[in-house]
């Protein structure tokens, strides 16, 4: 559960995406930007809140901005440990922590904001616990909050692993190497409707779990099932499914239906299970973790999946650059989609704490599609087993599933194709 901050003025943190606040444009420019136009989004960017939830375990930072802005988040655990944030310059606007300076929450102790130089400014949170990030996104504005916000996940670790994974980023990043390299443009197919493929997990020769005389991988099929029904019935989608009856598909296999689709989203349905005596119950909805993101690059790689490439940027690096960029904006729209599922399951049933978790599950991994993986609920539980066992309750739940599809792709930031398709990057003289 999300709680307040000890730091005056903080609020509750309230969901999130990943990456950069808002998705690329169709034409992206990395080079050539005009200094008068860098310097008036500097003196319009401010930072308005900084908000925690979670626990001493797991810890959220929720950054509140005037403006869409990138921003890079990364552990240093000498000479003590802490999480840094680099943003663009910007200014500090927080009522009541004037100074630039407040106390944290969970396993941040306190944070303050500094400014870097004439074009960066930093905020250094000081940790209690050794900690790795587990996930950093953004949450474009929207009727809700009219801020842009950034946010960052903390997971408390053992000493090692977290010095394991801290350390400054190198200088040439990402942002800095496109910069140097040239343009990339994002090139949008022309289709009527959206391309929806929606997964029954499990199958065949495996059943997935089995609890209070529920077979997960039948739970699965109805629901994918009723889902697929309730998108074709408004006329928005062309729907393909997995599987249609008791079959067995690898991993791969069912990745692959949604490249072969040309699919716009990737929706995978599961029932999850517990430990004996064990009260859990709730749906909660996956997106690709950061390390998920390292076996994507990988795999996309190793199967010399670079179909999206234009060929003349087959370049091993420019090629690995587009890919990136290609998987940073499928994370990002995954977990917008992923943050409005939960928002609309919730008035089915109900939704785990931290409802909106990351893993690196296989079905997640294609560099491409926007995926993610619904957990309805736990079959251990009787409650949730005699609801997912029931038609009525499952067509609500597809019905909330349903509409968020439809919120997703009615979004400002959502053109009438997705972005992500297919790149080319045209180099500069």
């Amino acid at each position: 559960m999300l709680v307040k901050s000890r730091a005056q003025n903080h609020g509750v943190c309230d969901g999130g995406v990943m990456g950069r606040t808002s998705s690329f444009l169709i034409s992206l420019l990395m080079m050539g930007l005009a200094g008068s136009t860098a310097a008036n989004a500097i003196d319009a960017s401010e930072v308005r809140q900084v908000r925690f939830g979670g626990d001493d375990g797991e810890t959220r930072i929720v950054i509140e901005l005037s403006a869409d802005m990138e921003f890079r988040a990364f552990t240093v655990s000498d000479p003590s440990m802490r999480l840094v944030i680099d943003l663009p310059r910007t200014a500090w606007s927080v009522a009541g922590l004037e100074t630039g300076e407040g106390l944290g929450y969970g396993l941040v102790e306190d944070f303050r904001f500094f400014d870097r130089s004439a074009d960066a400014s930093r905020l250094v949170f000081e940790l209690d616990e050794p900690s790795v990030i587990v996930g950093q996104f953004g949450i474009p504005a929207n009727a809700d909050n009219p801020h842009h916000r950034l946010v960052v996940d903390l997971r408390r670790v053992e000493t090692t692993e977290a010095e394991a994974e801290s350390g400054f980023p190198e200088p040439s990043d990402l942002s800095q190497l496109i910069a140097e390299r040239g343009e990339a443009t994002f090139a949008e197919p022309v289709r009527e409707r959206r391309v929806i493929v929606v997964d029954a997990g499990h199958g065949g020769h495996d059943p997935g779990a089995s609890a209070n005389s529920t077979e997960e991988a039948d739970v699965n099929l109805a629901a994918a099932l009723e889902l697929r029904r309730r998108l074709v019935a408004t006329g928005r989608y062309d729907v393909v499914l997995t599987r249609t009856n008791d079959t067995f598909l690898t991993l791969e296999q069912r990745v692959q239906v949604a490249r072969d689709s040309d699919a716009d989203l990737f929706i995978s349905l599961h029932a999850d299970s517990a430990g004996a005596g064990s009260s859990a119950r709730g749906a909660a909805v996956y997106t690709l973790s950061d390390s998920g993101a390292g076996r994507a690059t990988r795999r996309a790689a190793n199967s010399n999946d670079w179909s999206h490439i234009n060929a003349s940027a087959q370049q091993p690096v420019v090629r690995n650059i587009l890919l990136s960029l290609s998987l940073r904006e499928k994370r990002n729209r995954s977990a917008v989609f992923a943050e409005m599922v939960l928002g609309s399951m919730e008035s089915v049933g109900p939704i785990l704490s931290n409802g909106h978790r990351q893993r690196g599950f296989y079905v997640l991994l294609d560099s491409q599609v926007p995926a993610v993986l619904v957990e309805m609920g736990f079959l251990t539980n009787r409650q949730d087993a005699t609801n997912l066992s029931s038609p009525a309750f499952r067509g609500r739940l597809m019905q909330s599933v349903a509409d968020a599809v439809d919120a997703y792709f009615d979004r400002d930031d959502v053109r009438d194709t997705n972005p992500v398709r297919s790149a080319e990057l045209t180099p500069i003289p």
